[in-house]
């Protein structure tokens, strides 16, 4: 009887392990969201299991129950490793392997050793004697082993080299926290080799008894360690699988030889394809990936591309990034693959709010023009006395309708001008003109503008500029009528100075000079953008929508010229309109 209390001690240490275990199955138990985590439990559980099936087997008198409790630990047996190996892949980043398919494998495997053993009296496949240990009832089994039995070993052998093999490359490539973490985990795997060279080589201490649960029992308090000590946020490849299967965009990982080598859920579900991804070519999934590639062959790719989706169709936008190894050699792409339907969409309905808008402008101005039309006109035959002789205070009034129609005229030809612009609907209608005729018919308003604030409108035209050029007079005249509106409009005493000069050969200017308060350098390059205004207390006295200088430089840039300016605040301006010179 003295072989008692040998038994007595290994059932108290298998009976700490399986509370151990009991308490790791809580604590993990909480994390369960986080990928890897099932496997972890799974094969604490598995440990726990085997160690208690194993107490009650060394427990039972009755040879027929140890026989049971027997194959009740086949259980723990087959997947304890399935479980350490299906954490080990998460835990270093390749959980994508584990494809549904792959997954049956590993867990049909496994379970068939459950069934051989739980049948072992119609085929003795497993065990071929069953017998007690000296002959006594109490303590564990004496069994001979078949060849399945072997088998059942070498697929655990297999599963235990895989996962001492990936947490070594983990240890050895990743850094800080990771690395040490991943080093605690490599130890761990140290038991289950220790237990089996034992076993095989028979220089096991305890030659009647299994160690192999106390070795997985000690393997799986490691890895539960590392795994609960730092935390999920810690565990870097099990972030980054997460983050991975989280992105709203497709992720598609290829490998050198353009190989889909892991694919998030999202990327899945956009193609539609139920085949199993991993593998596969790319253009199996992208039809037109060569002439994409064709393209630019050396850079990377960014294309658009529509997919049908339950009856509707979708717009993705893809982009690539190339991976490099340490020798900065291309060996892998990343495809990053973004919804843009919504974007579209808005897109086009801006589009069309645009267009409707320019529309309702051109629309509205020409509905505005015929009844201006009348007013000016009308005033400009009572100021002329075609009517009748007129008071003095009758032909200012006159001149003071004269004056607002016209300003208010500027301003819808401005408006249906931007909107004109915008639509890509300007066409210059280029004929010869006199350069004096561009500014004479805007005289008299310019004039009754500029002298209403007690300013001297000057016009100086070049004696080196032909008489005739070619040109479209309507615009031309347009961009004097701005740039002096907008000189008069910001200068309160002084003048407004019109120049057309000859610059070179082959160009001719338009100046217009001021002496008003000027503008700032940080403001320059704004007031040429529409619906932009200095920010200054002068330039709040006055009205406009701040399309004139916008439309000047779209008109200056349509005619191939270009506008500069020169100021300084309090200083007056200089408006310089370049464009090439066409003689007749």
């Amino acid at each position: 009887m003295e072989i008692y209390p040998y038994y007595i001690g290994y059932i108290v240490i298998l009976l700490a392990s399986s509370v151990v275990g009991f308490l790791l199955l809580i604590r993990i138990w909480g994390l369960r969201s986080i990928p890897g985590t099932y496997g972890l439990l799974l094969a604490v559980g598995c440990a726990t299991q085997w160690s208690l099936a194993y107490i009650m087997e060394i427990l039972s008198t009755n040879l027929a129950q140890k026989i049971v409790w027997a194959k009740v630990q086949y259980f723990g047996i087959s997947y304890a490793a399935v479980g350490m190996f299906v954490f080990a892949m998460h835990y270093s980043g390749k959980g994508g392997w584990l494809t549904r398919t792959r997954t049956w494998v590993l867990a049909f495997s496994a379970g068939s050793f459950v069934l051989l053993a739980i049948t072992n009296e119609w085929h003795h496949l497993i065990w071929s004697t069953i017998q007690l240990t000296n002959g006594l009832p109490f303590g564990p089994l004496a069994l001979g082993h078949e060849p399945f039995f072997y088998f059942l070993v070498i697929f655990q052998y297999l599963l235990v080299a895989a996962i001492t093999i990936l947490f070594f490359q983990t240890a050895t490539r990743s850094q800080n926290l990771y690395q040490s973490q991943s080093r605690t985990m490599l130890m761990g795997m140290a038991f289950p080799w220790a237990a089996n060279f034992m076993y095989i080589t028979g220089l096991n201490p305890f030659p009647s008894l299994d160690l192999t649960p106390i070795a997985l029992s000690l393997a799986n308090l490691f890895l539960s360690f590392s795994f609960l000590r730092y935390r999920f946020m810690d565990l870097k490849p099990i972030a980054l699988d997460s983050v991975f299967n989280a992105m709203q965009d497709g992720v598609v990982v290829l490998d050198g030889k353009e190989r889909i080598v892991d694919i998030n859920p999202v990327a899945t579900f956009i193609f539609q394809d139920t085949g199993a991804m991993l593998g596969r070519d790319i253009k199996s999934l992208l039809p037109d990936w060569e002439e994409w590639q064709t393209v630019n062959p050396p850079g990377e790719i960014n294309r658009e591309f529509s997919v049908e989706l339950a009856g509707d169709t979708l717009t993705f936008k893809m982009r690539t990034t190339s991976v490099f190894d340490h020798q900065g050699k291309r060996n892998g792409r990343i495809l990053l693959i973004s919804d843009i339907t919504e974007q579209q969409q808005a897109q086009e309905q801006l589009t069309e709010a645009s267009r409707l808008k320019s529309q309702l402008l051109a629309n509205l101005g020409h509905d505005l023009r015929s009844p201006l039309g009348a007013i000016i006109g009308y005033a400009e035959m009572l100021k002329d006395g075609s009517f009748g002789p007129m008071s003095e205070q009758q032909v200012k009034a006159s001149s003071e309708i004269l004056d607002g129609a016209n300003q208010l005229l500027s301003f819808i030809n401005n408006l249906v001008g931007q909107a004109q612009i915008e639509t890509g609907k300007i066409i210059l209608r280029e004929y010869p003109f006199d350069v004096g005729e561009v500014i004479g018919p805007l005289l008299s308003t310019l004039n009754f503008h500029a002298q209403k604030k007690g300013l001297m409108l000057v016009e100086y035209i070049d004696p080196a500029l032909p008489q005739k050029l070619i040109g479209d007079q309507f615009w031309l005249r347009q961009i004097v009528m701005n740039l002096v509106h907008n000189s008069v409009k910001f200068t309160e005493k002084g003048s407004v100075t019109v120049r057309f000069i000859r610059c070179e050969t082959a160009l001719w200017a338009i100046q217009v000079i001021d002496t008003g308060i000027g503008i700032p350098p940080e403001a320059q390059k704004r007031v040429f953008e529409a619906f932009a205004q200095v920010n200054s207390p002068e330039n709040s006295k006055q009205g406009g929508f701040g399309l004139g200088l916008s439309i000047v430089a779209k008109l200056t840039s349509i005619m191939n010229g270009n506008i500069d300016l020169e100021s300084e605040a309090g200083k007056g301006c200089t408006f310089t309109v370049t464009l090439p010179l066409k003689e007749v």
